[in-house]
């Protein structure tokens, strides 16, 4: 197996983001800009080849270009347009608040037309001087076009108002009124116009008398109705066909006059809508560009494309298998087979998506919430399931490839792969982000602002948190990973400001959860993490680079020297976190130029020592659970700086209410100190004087210390303690006030068999797994509330509003259901015999429920159900 092997597009790509493109007058040369953060590569490539055949770096950021004859150059960025000769002499530069539109510059290279607001600008070429202004009294102007001979200006404006002007002296001669116009073009004998519209519509137009040509009908249009803005247009070089590119990424062709259809070219979703679009002068080629990674070129002859097999961006996901390797984009799934680089592609529903691959060669791939499992990138993959909400972070596969870890916002799901069950529900403070599984599947390490370490067994349970110092304001997690031995790698943004990352990897210990080694990496973003024969780290960088880090002895890690730096500005904004997929010792990653680069590692050996399996080690500072009045009775706390998310009541009453004490000022007696935003730069040193000793916790630890326990939460919804329920609900209340509304004390498996629940606050709740039979839930609000996998036997919900409530796996079995259960799931759920007569189940879904003897509506309309669900004997399926 080759060492390195590139999949994607080779011929017309480079490293960044491309944005003007224009062939040179003999059209024997694609020119592309692609901006940096203080200069611009200006790429040539040859048509024939799509090799580069030139590159220059042209200073400060520019976004259009124009090819003049003889080789000059225009471009532009908004407020500046400048001139360069073929060996990039400045030859002169106009500043101001002008734009350079598409069309601005005429074929014969003598004028060009810089526009602001409602008014154009037209100026010689050869020094750069204006020669009259032009202004419109309906709209702003969105589109300018030449004649071929230079004589004629056509502006198009926002309220459709169309005049043409004499070129050079600024008088004007025609005008017309139309819908918004967004593009215009000559005819190259000058007696026709091209006027493509906002909505969508495709006109010709005779230029002598201004009016439409009647035989001539285009049309853009999206897949589900309404027009598709035609954002350019062209005629071919002998005037008999027409193009025009439209929102809806297609390239129409049409005949000219009669404006027959021509084959209409689809545009790679990679690109961006109404990308930058050019026609070779001789009539050839058509080629687009707005995107990271390959430009597209197209024959006008046939419609080919030059480019094939180019990968779309961006990449949000890599797998590796024995056979393929996968890329995972916002808009599709593409599958390279590692030994031909043959490809294979299928759409994406909604992002965000991701993909991962085992060494059986199986692909589990996450398309916005669905996860779909299967041998190869299938559509019809041979299971699927669906996490509760959508994903927020990479997928994890456990080593053994029997779980999945997925972070779900404020939660991180645990699922058996071969059956689609949902195991268990993480939950977390914050917005989970990434999560990876420790030695032998023992534990799971999962990220939001901080780390959790979970034990894996029937119920998961958290043993240590872990805080992680970003060496910044904020604490962006963007990748995840552990080592065969426990040792777990991660890397950090201390902002999440894309103009000033601040990267570091970090080495963490998690017997003791120290950081013992970190790897600062400013100027650009660490992306996704790996271990990779045991001893080394991975991680690609914003630019493309695959770093590694010795991670022999984690303690001491450092940086292996990298690969030697491509010569690449990469674009300030365009500084992703890009992922990468490792299988033994093969590396995938998202190269410099936007393609998919399979590297293999030479070997190294393996870690040494016994596996952290973390079986001895406790929650961290675990003691005796003390309960209500006594949980924090002996502490005192005092608050300092100001707080976001927690009010005075929530933070000192609830203090209070579980025995604590609360400060006015420093003292000897101050065992917390919580702090918001700009405490007191005195409070430490007032402290220190006075003797305190003292914890110091954060804004969002705080919140967490003042919910309930598990063993609270349990005693306070079985009514085991005096005012059960008006306590629970008051502490739902000021948790909701906090700024939480999914309450992260965990309920899964709770045994609440046969109680009373009217009176609970129980909405946005995570009851995975619980003992509910025979529950009286009669009124309760279960908006979002989840019951995946729970006994709900005989369970009564008269009166309640389930919107969205997840029943998925329950047993039902006679509960009385018939309540507000719209867009509900009941997906895999055994209703035997349940009540749902007088239902509201709009959008609810049944797919491989058991219905058998259930009592349901006579009519369903809008529910969702599959060839699994078993219905009511004599029922059929609703149409």
């Amino acid at each position: 197996m080759p060492t390195r092997r590139v999949h994607g597009a080779s011929c017309f790509n480079a490293p960044g983001t491309f944005a003007g493109i224009a062939f040179s007058p003999d059209s024997r040369t694609l020119v592309a800009l692609l901006p940096g953060e203080d200069s611009t590569r200006c790429v040539s490539f040859a048509v024939d080849s799509g090799a580069v055949v030139a590159q220059r770096e042209i200073k400060g950021l520019w976004r259009h270009v124009r090819v003049l004859p003889g080789g000059d150059l225009i471009v532009s960025s908004w407020g500046k347009v400048r001139r360069l000769s073929p060996s990039g002499k400045t030859v002169w530069t106009v500043e101001g608040e002008q734009a350079l539109h598409l069309g601005a510059v005429s074929p014969d290279g003598s004028l060009l037309a810089t526009v602001k607001g409602a008014s154009a600008q037209v100026r010689e070429t050869k020094r750069g001087t204006v020669v009259h202004t032009v202004r419109e009294k309906e709209g702003d102007l969105y589109a300018v076009a030449f004649s071929a001979d230079g004589g004629l200006l056509a502006t198009g404006s926002s309220k459709g108002m169309v005049r043409l002007y004499d070129a050079r002296k600024g008088k004007e001669q025609a005008k017309r009124k139309s819908n918004k116009v967004i593009s215009l073009a000559f005819s190259p004998g000058g007696e026709l116009l091209l006027v493509g519209q906002g909505t969508g519509k495709v006109e010709l137009w005779q230029v002598n008398a201004l009016r439409p040509v009647s035989s001539f009908v285009g049309y853009h249009g999206f897949e589900q109705g309404g027009g598709a803005g035609c954002r350019w247009v062209c005629f071919s070089p002998d005037g008999k066909r027409a193009f025009s590119l439209g929102n809806e990424r297609r390239l129409r062709s049409w005949s000219i006059p009669g404006g027959g259809k021509g084959p209409a070219i689809e545009v790679p979703g990679r690109h961006e809508q109404g990308s930058v679009t050019a026609l070779s002068p001789d009539g050839r080629w058509l080629a687009t560009g707005s995107t990271p990674g390959a430009l597209s070129v197209w024959s006008t002859k046939d419609g080919e494309p030059v480019v094939k097999n180019a990968v779309q961006a961006p990449i949000q996901g890599l797998a590796l298998t024995p056979r393929a390797v996968v890329a995972a984009s916002m808009s599709s799934y593409a599958s390279w087979a590692r030994s031909t680089g043959a490809m294979t592609e299928i759409p994406a529903v909604f992002p965000p998506t991701d993909v991962k691959g085992l060494s059986s060669g199986l692909l589990v791939r996450l398309d916005y919430q669905s996860i779909f499992v299967g041998k190869t990138l299938d559509p019809k993959a041979d299971s699927a399931f669906e996490l509760s909400e959508y994903a927020s972070g990479a997928l994890s596969l456990s080593r053994g490839g029997t779980l999945l870890a997925a972070p779900a916002q404020n939660n991180v799901e645990l699922w058996e792969l071969k059956r689609g069950v949902c195991l268990a529900t993480l939950p977390h403070a914050e917005r989970t982000m990434a999560c990876a599984f420790g030695p032998k599947d023992a534990w799971l390490v999962t990220a939001d602002e901080a780390l959790h370490l979970w034990r894996l067994g029937k119920t998961p349970e958290v043993i240590r948190d872990i805080v992680i110092d970003s060496g910044g304001s904020d604490t962006i997690v963007r990748g995840l990973a552990v080592s065969e031995r426990g040792w777990i790698a991660v890397s950090v943004d201390g902002s999440d400001n894309n103009a000033s990352a601040e990267s570091s990897l970090l080495v963490v210990d998690p017997r003791s959860g120290e950081t013992v080694a970190r790897l600062e990496r400013p100027g650009v973003r660490l992306g996704q993490v790996a271990f990779v024969g045991g001893a080394r780290i991975a991680v690609v960088d914003s630019s493309g680079r695959l770093l590694l880090a010795d991670a022999a002895d984690p303690q001491k890690a450092h940086w292996l020297e990298a690969q030697e730096a491509e010569d690449v500005w990469p674009e300030g904004s365009m500084r992703e976190a890009l992922p990468l997929a490792t299988l033994g010792d093969d590396v995938a990653y998202v190269g410099p130029d936007g393609n998919v680069v399979v590297q293999t590692l030479p070997q190294v050996k393996p870690e040494a020592g016994a596996p952290f399996l973390l079986e001895a080690l406790g929650a961290e500072g675990a003691k005796p659970e003390a309960m209500f009045e006594q949980r924090l009775a002996g502490t005192r706390f005092l608050f300092a700086g100001r707080f976001k998310d927690t009010s005075a009541n929530f933070r000192e009453l609830t203090v209070k209410e579980l025995g604590g004490e609360v400060a006015t000022k420093p003292d000897a007696k101050v065992t917390h100190v919580a702090l918001g935003e700009n405490p007191s730069a005195a409070l430490m040193p007032a402290l220190a004087a006075k003797g305190a000793k003292f914890k110091s916790v954060s804004e969002p630890a705080l919140a967490k210390l003042l919910l309930p326990t598990a063993g609270e939460a349990r005693a306070l919804l079985r009514n085991e303690v005096k005012n059960g329920a008006r306590r629970w609900n008051t502490w739902r209340e000021r948790y909701v006030e906090a700024g939480g509304e999914d309450f992260p004390t965990s309920l899964q498996g709770i045994d609440l068999e046969g109680l009373d629940l009217q009176q609970y606050r129980l909405a946005v709740l995570d009851f995975t797994g619980a003992k509910l039979a025979g529950a009286n839930l009669s009124g309760v609000d279960l908006f979002d509330t989840v019951f995946r996998g729970a006994d709900l036997r005989g369970a009564i919900f008269t009166g309640a509003r389930c919107f969205r409530t997840v029943f998925s796996g329950a047993d039902l079995r006679k509960a009385r259901l018939g309540v507000y259960l719209a867009s509900a799931r009941f997906d895999g759920a055994d209703l035997r015999d349940a009540d749902l007569l007088g239902a509201e189940l709009m959008y609810a879904n049944f797919s491989g429920a058991d219905l058998r003897g259930a009592r349901l509506p006579e009519k369903l309309t809008d529910v969702k159900y599959d060839a699994r669900t078993r219905w009511p004997k004599g029922m059929r399926p609703p149409a």
